[in-house]
This record gives C-alpha cells, structure tokens and sequence, in this order.
C-alpha cells in the first residue's frame, strides 16, 4: 500500500521473534489452478487493520475471476478462515504459494487451490514480513526486523535469516547474489537507506549508500541484470528506477518519476504514480515501455489511461500486462488486462489495494 506507508510512521515496531507454529500436510481442498500460461494469481492486501485481504485466481482463456470477497476468496473456501490483514506479496514457486501477510506477522505457505500447507508466525509486535523472490531452490521473505527469511523452496522448511538492514522491502536474486531495498521506514526507521549485495555462499555484503533515498517495494531482474525503483521523499526527490551494478556496488539512473515496473524478461514496463506531500495529490503518467538492451523507451497507453493504477505485473510466458486500479479505499478495484501493444484484452473485479498479479516462477 504505497501511497499509505508514511501515514502509518505513527506505528510502533518491536523486536521479532521468529516461531513456526503450524503445519498440515493434507494438500486437498477446493478450487484449483488449470492452464498455467493463461492463468495468474491476484493478491489484495486489503484495508490497514480491517482483516479483509483476500486471494483470487484469474483464467485469461476463459476471461473469469474467482470472487475478490475476502469470505468467498480461494483461502477462505480452501481453509475456513480469513487470510488476514494486508497481504503484501505473494510469490508462485512450483506447486506452492508463499504468502507474506504483514500485519499479520505470518507467512503461509499454500497449495495451489490456496489450501494451507504451512504456516510461520513472526510472535513479536510489530513484526512485519514483506516482498519475497526466488532462485528456484529457495524463497527469500524480507522482514521489517533487519533480516531476510530463507526457506526450501520445494518442502517449505526454515532454513536460516540473514541480516540486511533498517527495514528491508523490495528484494531480488541473480547469480548468487541477493539484493535488498532497506527502506529505513522512508526515513524514520532509526537506521539507514541502503541497497545491500548479500552473497549468498559468502554471507559478505557490498553496502550501497549513494543515491539512496528511499528504496522501497519494486525489485526486478531484467536481462540477467536488477532494478529497482527509489521512491525518493515524496516531494522533492523524484521516485527512480535504478540498475544495480553488482559488482562495483553502484546505482545508474535509468528512469525518473517512475513508481510502478515490470518486466517481461527483456523489457521494463513503467508508469509514474506519485503521491506529494507538497499537495497531497498523485501524479499519473503514460505506461512506458524500455528496452534494456537498446535503451529505447515508448508510450503504450496514454496517461489518461493510467489513473488510480495500483500495481503493475506482466505474465512472463504470454507477455500481458497486467494493471491494477484502485480508484477508492471504500470499493473494490479492477484489473485490466493488455496485450504488449496496448490492446485490452480481458477486465475483471479485485479487492481492495490489489497488490497484482503473481505469475508462475
């Protein structure tokens, strides 16, 4: 919930303790996940503190939606229970979904009809599990506590945490190498904005200091290489894709006024959503299209088109995009789907504060 973080700074975070408190083994239940390439999973974080997130799976062949209501949602049907209060992230690794729910101190781990699995509570207050990636063997949970999570990939088992910073958000893995956003909570974490190299058979890490202002949620990798988005200080500082170079441990401007991306392996998609301090409104842009390899940037959508937009995703194995809208905290949002050049190609209902779609890994 991007536009909410710093109106939430008035809330206390504590030390965690890390505890895994239940786990079932009985993979049934209801629902299920059919043609990988045309389907996704939505995940909406729900209103602060209303316990109303809610999981969907969307069918591209078929263009329909499971319901976005947090008591008819795919958690809910598989597990009898609310999923719980602002689920951050969720990432689809083989048969399994890891699911962060901040607020909620957990992470669950479900099968793919959204039944649990597993389930990790994070027991003290203000614990506070956020974005997640993957190398395939391993899952990567950031945590509001300084460390990084690492699990089995296949079998979901703890693993170990490995220390990154004041208040890790967005976080990505390539070659070996983990690259987290330590935020500092937008300043007020009592530590320091960095971009941390953790590598990982060394446990070393190259700290990035210059340029960081406030590296938030987006974390990718493109071409072999990360990028992230600064969001900057929601005045001033313009929110800006970066390439991380890791090996000279650098930043490299590549986009300004920028909050949302994503990619579809070769690419970046972008669009400009920044919320001022200055005026307390947001400014919108037109959904932007860079070539990293050439460095050639396009329009595909208009910024009129981009109003409200809440999240940004691109199904890697058919190259749709995949915008999220959330024009009101009291309504549900929307999900428009487009194809590489723009055209609209399916519309369906999410949840309150959709975080997008989650795509195969």
């Amino acid at each position: 919930m991007k536009k909410n973080l710093f109106l939430w700074m008035l809330l206390a975070f504590g030390a965690v303790t890390f505890t895994a408190c239940s786990e079932d083994d009985d993979n049934g239940g209801n629902g299920g996940n059919g043609n990988v390439q045309n389907s996704c999973y939505v995940v909406n974080q729900g209103g602060w503190g209303f316990n109303n997130a809610s999981l969907q799976v969307y069918d591209a062949a078929a263009g329909t939606a499971t319901s976005p209501d947090c008591n008819e949602d795919i958690f809910f049907t598989a597990n009898g229970e609310l999923l719980g209060d602002v689920a951050q992230d969720l990432l689809w690794v083989g048969d399994k979904l890891f699911v962060t729910v901040t607020n909620s101190q957990k992470l669950e781990i479900l099968d793919e009809t959204g039944k649990r699995v597993r389930q990790y509570t994070y027991a003290a207050e203000g614990a506070s599990p956020r974005y997640m990636a993957t190398d395939g063997q391993k899952v990567y949970v950031t945590n509001y506590d300084g460390y990084v999570y690492v699990y089995n990939a296949a079998s979901g088992d703890s693993l170990t945490r490995i220390y990154s910073g004041s208040y890790p958000e967005g976080i990505s893995v390539v070659d070996g190498t983990l690259v987290v956003n330590n935020s500092n909570y937008g300043g007020n974490g009592g530590g320091e904005a960095t971009v941390a190299l953790i590598d990982l058979a060394s446990g070393e890490a190259k700290i990035i200091k210059e340029n960081v202002c406030n590296p938030y949620t987006q974390s990718l990798v493109c071409g072999g290489e990360v990028y992230i988005i600064d969001s900057g200080n929601y005045s001033d500082i313009l929110p800006t894709i970066y390439r991380v170079d890791t090996e000279s441990a650098t930043l490299e401007k590549i986009v300004e006024n920028a909050t949302y991306m994503a990619t579809c392996g070769e690419c970046i998609y972008y669009v400009n959503a920044t919320f001022s301090y200055s005026n307390f409104l947001t400014n919108y842009s037109p959904l932007c299209k860079l070539d990293v390899a050439t460095g050639e940037k396009s329009e595909i959508l208009p910024e009129e088109a981009m109003k409200d937009v809440c999240s940004l995703n691109v199904n890697p194995q058919t190259g749709d995009i995949y915008v999220g809208f959330s024009p009101s905290a009291d309504d549900f949002g929307t999900m428009r789907v487009y194809s590489a050049d723009g055209e609209q190609k399916g519309l369906f209902e999410v949840g309150y504060y959709t975080s997008g779609a989650r795509f195969r890994n």
